[in-house]
């Protein structure tokens, strides 16, 4: 892109006036291994609003929500299509002077990823097409906001662009949740707008004191995705099965945050006391809560038991800050060496360093299944650290599959044809039991046929005995067989990451029950071939 997609926004600014970035082109698209990324400010100026910007082309393409983003499909909110800012301001939060342009607080109110959803005849389209034909449609991954989302041009006022956001029919929908009222706060410093509007003097935040930020997280991979790459731009590691937790110390100050930025402080005391030993007073710490106890006791169900958070250990695999630096920047190999030294050895109880794997990548996730590890994380390690879901960090899990019974499907959402997932369950003695929505795995072809069977089967009553409240189910005779790849059965009796593989028509229906039984470890799952 060229320099024009930020002249409008320069012209408005005195730079020698606010702490805002001034425009400069940028290369366009995410930088290698990111995945586009979005922000909404939360803005007091003369009016309070939250200016939504997704990042395209180079620039950060905007909107002025004035009642902010709604959780509830029925509520549309009023979008102003602004002017185009510059990548750099997604960062920003301070306060913009009086008598300039946009006078008053700002606050990162949240901040993720996102993937462009928008489609016409069958065919994606870009974002800028997109907002030059009126309609964008996105899937957000932040941390206030979730699912799809829609923004769609409804005509001209005063000479700017009117739109209206509303909130797709999804799962990640909540009816009637103010989320501008629960969570008020900046996802960067815990700031509310108040307080930066009553510390003129501090224009700008700093990770001077260590905050909590948004984690990076893995996008699913299969090993070949991995293997056709040069050797040695991957390191692999250990994907744990328990709480993700980003770890943040300012002096005797420890706080334990979800990756939701939901409390774990008080749950987890003894990895809190750990981390108020390590020697550097200030630190951002990225890791998983697992169970304490080997291998065998690293999954998520284990924290839930009785004495599971007592005995929980923090696995640490990356480092945000480090005595007031931001190291976020930095390659994956300086990040965990710095981690080492700042944790040190050997660890406090409570503690431990993740350690990258030795050996090819093959034999590293054949290990993985066989060993009962719920499967791999590949890091790419040039790649700084990115809040949200990356391509710089791929997830490689060891899965099981089964037949199991389609009783019902649920309506499509976004650009999606035919219907959204499968409703599946197995026959036991009590019935047919409900397992799970299976909403991966097809492509269009098979999303049309499924749905033309499904709509011939279609009855007004689940076949389920313990059918669940499902938000646009329809159900159908018992009849097809589905079989559907999972990495394991919950507690409860649900199918884990459930991927769909094909239908069976080799087994009938009432023959389906339940093959891994409760408490079957995934070490007796059938190896996967080694390449």
């Amino acid at each position: 892109m060229g320099p024009d997609r930020l002249e409008t926004y320069n012209a408005k600014r005195r730079f020698d006036a606010t702490p805002e970035p001034p425009g400069a082109p940028a290369a366009p698209g995410p930088r290698a291994g990111d995945a586009p990324r979005f922000v909404v400010q939360k803005h007091a100026a003369r009016a309070l609003h939250y200016d939504v910007r997704f990042e395209a082309d180079g620039v950060l393409v905007s909107w002025a929500v004035p009642k902010g983003p709604s959780y509830d499909p029925a509520v549309k909110r009023l979008a102003v299509h602004v002017e185009d800012h510059p990548l750099d301001y997604r960062t920003f939060e301070g306060t913009v002077p009086a008598a300039q342009y946009g006078a008053g607080a700002v606050i990162v109110w949240d901040e993720g990823t996102y993937r462009n959803r928008t489609t016409r005849d069958g065919r994606p389209v870009p974002v800028s097409e997109a907002v030059a034909a009126g309609h964008l449609s996105v899937e957000l991954d932040g941390v206030k906001l979730r699912g799809g989302w829609s923004l769609t041009r409804t005509g001209t006022r005063g000479g700017k662009e009117q739109w209206v956001l509303v909130k797709r029919h999804d799962d990640a929908a909540r009816p009637g949740d103010d989320v501008t009222a629960r969570d008020p706060a900046s996802v960067r410093s815990g700031r509310a707008i108040e307080q930066v509007r009553a510390d003129p003097a501090a224009p700008t935040w700093t990770r001077e004191r260590a905050t909590w930020a948004p984690p990076m997280l893995a996008t699913p991979s299969d090993l070949d995705a991995l293997t056709a790459e040069p050797p040695g731009r991957w390191q692999f590691e250990r994907k744990l099965d328990g709480l993700r937790c980003v770890a943040v110390r300012n002096g005797d100050e420890v706080e334990l945050w979800s990756r939701n930025h939901l409390s774990f402080t008080a749950r987890f005391p003894r990895v809190v006391e750990a981390l108020r030993a390590l020697a550097p007073p200030a630190f951002v710490i990225d890791g998983e809560l697992v169970a304490d106890g080997g291998p065998t006791a690293s999954a998520f169900g284990a924290l839930q038991a009785p004495g599971g958070a007592a005995a929980a250990v923090l696995h640490a695999f990356d480092l945000l800050s480090l005595l007031g630096r931001d190291t976020t920047g930095l390659a994956l190999a300086d990040r965990q060496r710095l981690l080492a030294q700042a944790v040190g050895v050997p660890p406090p109880a409570g503690l431990a360093v993740v350690q990258p794997l030795p050996g090819e990548p093959g034999v590293l996730l054949d290990r993985a299944c066989a060993e009962g590890w719920e499967g791999l994380v590949a890091k790419h390690v040039d790649a700084p650290y990115r809040g949200g879901r990356s391509p710089a960090w791929r997830k490689l899990k060891c899965t099981a599959s089964q037949e199991l019974v389609v009783g019902g499907f649920t309506d499509p959402t976004g650009a999606r044809t035919g219907f959204g997932a499968l409703l599946v369950g197995y026959h036991d003695e009590g019935g047919l039991r409900f397992a799970g929505r299976v909403g991966t795995g097809f492509d269009e072809a098979t999303l049309v046929d499924l749905h033309r069977r499904l709509q011939a089967l279609e009855v007004p009553d689940p076949p389920f005995v313990d059918a669940p409240p499902l938000r646009g189910a329809h159900w159908a005779r018992p009849e097809l067989v589905a079989e559907v790849r999972f990495t394991e059965w919950t507690a409860d009796g649900r199918l884990r990451h459930p991927s769909f593989l094909g239908l069976r028509d080799d087994k009938p229906a009432a023959e389906v029950v339940r093959e891994q039984r409760p408490g079957t470890p995934p070490s007796t799952l059938p190896r996967r071939r080694r390449r």
